[in-house]
């Protein structure tokens, strides 16, 4: 009989040791988990707060500026690419041509202003 008890004893015990092993495994979960929403709750805002900033600005001008690639040429279409950079154009798309390429610039400004 106390052989028994003894056995039971300790059946009891490994049980015990293998439910606290199982609850540090849970709460090592649990706290990846809870950093993963964490993480993806921020992202999330980054998001949010980019297409907010998106949703205010509009496109107040457009320029396409044709830069070919001869050797005289080069120079001016680079020349105006970086004076309509320098006043806040922004690239907005590119089209390769047969003699060089045609760039479509935006300037952006606040949607609420009107001036």
């Amino acid at each position: 009989m106390k052989d028994k008890e003894e056995s039971i004893s300790s059946e009891i015990s490994e049980i015990k040791d293998a439910v606290k092993s199982q609850n540090h495994k849970i709460d090592r979960i649990t706290e990846k988990i809870n950093d993963e929403i964490k993480h993806a709750r921020d992202e999330f805002s980054k998001h949010i707060e980019e297409a907010e900033k998106d949703r205010d600005r509009k496109m107040k001008e457009i320029k396409y500026i044709g830069v070919e690639f001869e050797p005289t040429d080069v120079k001016k279409g680079e020349g105006e690419v970086n004076t309509a950079l320098k006043a806040g154009f922004e690239p907005i798309r590119d089209f390769q041509t047969p003699k060089g390429v045609v760039m479509v610039l935006g300037l952006w400004g606040d949607r609420k202003r009107t001036d």
